[in-house]
């Protein structure tokens, strides 16, 4: 197997991909990988996980620098455009490149380095997204080569303590995402002033800006709005929210907030389609919702209801566990990785 993993891109502590690849770090380091980052940004020096990768004993090389890359060396990146744009040189020094989609539908640049051969596998946290991917690929070069695998994301919960007794006298309710007007429903005010509570409600939308009010209309006056986690933490976002309330019109992967949420103690009701339906398990775990009705029925059964609020945050925190924990990620990283060996050089 080989030993030394060279990946295009950084960390980051939140959002999307970066924080996906933060957390896989720790699965590879377990497996004995040596890591080698090679940025797709100019001052990754000022990057917040800069020092830590660095006294982890990772290498840190120049920006785009791709002459670093050995021969033949596994050569990765998670959702990055600047790995996509730049395939055409990296595939002069290795043919073993990854590609880690961590979306629900393909990027141009992915359709276009399939049509070259330029992507020797592509991995998929969730194996229904690759089911439905991977026949579109695969229509676009027909190459046996070319491999498609599924992996179980490791998610470290140590970062997000649980509460599961929340004693306060108002019910919070929270949206957290990023700032793209189809992350929210056009009837997420109305859901979330319909619902009821027998205490005071509080609603907290952690990643909210002119992109989203222009899709949802001005939040009402208890509803407090955060640009992102410079504003208001996560950690103290979910340690407000008792129920994380998320209509949207998009349709998730595998979505880490929901580990987040898991983790936290905050009640997941979100609605019923992609990686939610594969994550939650109905009345267990979380609530899968339909339409607006479902949202505000299951909201109000949340507040009205703390004991089993209790006892589903609870599941849920087992669930997110055995979904997402080392031994399961070891496990499917190995499989991976010893893949690698058997693709073209």
């Amino acid at each position: 197997m080989h030993k030394a993993l060279y990946i295009i891109g950084f960390p980051s502590l939140y959002g999307g991909a970066g924080a996906e690849l933060y957390h896989q770090l720790q699965v590879w380091e377990r497996i004995g990988m040596e890591i080698h980052f090679i940025p797709t940004q100019d001052d990754v020096q000022k990057n917040p996980l800069y020092s830590e990768m660095a006294a982890c004993g990772s290498t840190i090389h120049n920006a785009f620098d791709w002459s670093v890359i050995p021969d033949g060396a596994p050569v990765i990146s998670f959702c990055n455009q600047e790995f996509l744009n730049s395939l055409p040189e990296i595939r002069q020094r290795s043919r073993r490149t990854i590609f880690v989609n961590c979306m629900t539908w393909l990027f141009g640049k992915e359709k276009e380095a399939m049509q070259r051969g330029d992507i020797a596998l592509f991995l998929y946290q969730n194996e229904n997204v690759k089911t439905n991917l991977m026949p579109r690929l695969k229509a676009l070069n027909d190459d046996a080569n070319i491999r498609f695998m599924s992996f179980r994301p490791y998610f470290d919960d140590a970062a997000f303590p649980f509460m599961g007794k929340r004693l306060s006298d108002w019910f919070g309710a929270g949206h957290i995402s990023r700032q793209e007007d189809d992350k929210f429903s056009k009837d997420i005010l109305k859901i979330y002033e319909y619902f009821s509570s027998p205490i005071e409600k509080r609603g907290f939308f952690l990643g909210f800006d002119a992109r989203s009010q222009a899709k949802t209309g001005e939040p009402p006056a208890w509803i407090e709005t955060y640009h992102d986690h410079n504003d208001l933490s996560q950690q103290e976002f979910y340690h407000r929210c008792h129920i994380i309330l998320q209509p949207t019109d998009t349709t998730e992967n595998w979505p880490r907030i929901g580990f987040e949420a898991m983790a936290s103690g905050s009640v997941l009701i979100v609605d019923k389609r992609g990686g939610w339906e594969q994550m939650i398990e109905h009345g267990k775990t979380g609530w899968l919702c339909e339409n607006t009705g479902d949202f505000i029925a299951y909201a109000s059964k949340m507040a009205w209801e703390p004991h089993l609020r209790e006892d589903i945050a609870a599941a849920a925190r087992e669930r997110g566990r055995k979904l997402g924990g080392m031994e399961a990620s070891l496990e499917s990283r190995e499989e991976v990785f010893y893949s690698l060996d058997q693709l073209p050089e």
